[in-house]
């Protein structure tokens, strides 16, 4: 007789309870790793969203608006600027320009007869063709100092002028001078134009073939770039390019080591017309 064991009934349901949750957590893996392979691995501390980086430096914008005055960088090489055919400015477009020096400015003539000589520094800015200003008018003598330049500074510009061209100081370099006294009749005469709203140009100074003296000439004309270039005042570098390598004037340009000859005078407009045809109507 065959008899029946209670827990063998038990032990069939169970087994198969097993194999069914096994069966589960198998398909539990199964999708983890699917999804583990389908968005790839999170690792911590990683941000949510970066700025995008580049190795292209970024320039800055060019600059705009007029080119600064040029004030001479003092290695007299015009040769490239001379050698373009200067642009022609008609005579009555041309600023009025009146001019306040010594016997340089004056060039061995008489202002009152309205003559201008070739040994003026300033002869070639009033040719007809290549000249950038028209004549207004000379308050020149022979031997006079900056102070008093500045002391005349009223009467040249009592002539009307569209611009006051000053070339002074040659004769105050021949003993020890202070530059900033010297500067101060500088100021002097701008501040008079300025009342009048009347631009002022002023002209580096000539070499000189006396070592010492040349060497107050170099220290003058250093302290005037940096005037002008500190109170707006229009430089026009007239000295530089009749000075030599070694110093003192180049062979040719003077005739007494002071003065220039009419082909150094030729030099001296050349350069400064350069600079003067770079502002409109030459002012």
């Amino acid at each position: 007789m065959r008899v029946l064991c209670p827990i063998r009934g038990l032990i069939e349901p169970m087994v198969w309870l097993w194999r069914g949750l096994a069966a589960v957590g198998v398909l539990a893996v199964l999708l983890g790793v699917g999804v583990a392979v389908a968005t790839g691995p999170v690792t911590a501390g990683s941000p949510l969203a970066t700025a995008p980086t580049s190795d292209t430096a970024i320039e800055a914008p060019a600059p705009s608006g007029p080119e600064p005055l040029p004030t001479g960088d003092g290695t007299g090489d015009l040769t490239e600027v001379l050698a373009e055919p200067p642009a022609y400015i008609p005579v009555e477009e041309r600023p009025r320009a009146v001019f306040l020096g010594d016997s340089i400015t004056r060039g061995y003539t008489e202002p009152s007869s309205g003559a201008v000589g070739p040994n003026s520094w300033f002869y070639g800015l009033l040719d007809d063709t290549t000249g950038v200003v028209r004549y207004g008018g000379t308050v020149a003598e022979v031997g006079m100092t900056i102070e008093w330049m500045a002391s005349q500074a009223w009467n040249a510009l009592a002539l009307s002028p569209d611009i006051l061209i000053v070339h002074g100081g040659t004769n105050n370099i021949d003993g020890e001078v202070d530059i900033p006294i010297l500067i101060s009749s500088f100021q002097r005469i701008k501040d008079a134009a300025d009342v009048l709203g009347i631009p002022v140009a002023v002209c580096t100074l000539p070499p000189r073939d006396d070592p010492a003296a040349d060497a107050r000439v170099v220290a003058l004309n250093d302290a005037l770039r940096l005037w002008a270039d500190e109170q707006g005042v229009i430089l026009l570098d007239t000295g530089t390019p009749l000075r030599a390598p070694g110093g003192g004037w180049i062979y040719g340009y003077s005739g007494d080591g002071t003065h220039p000859t009419a082909e150094g005078a030729l030099v001296m407009s050349e350069a400064a017309a350069i600079t003067l045809r770079r502002i409109p109507l030459g002012v």
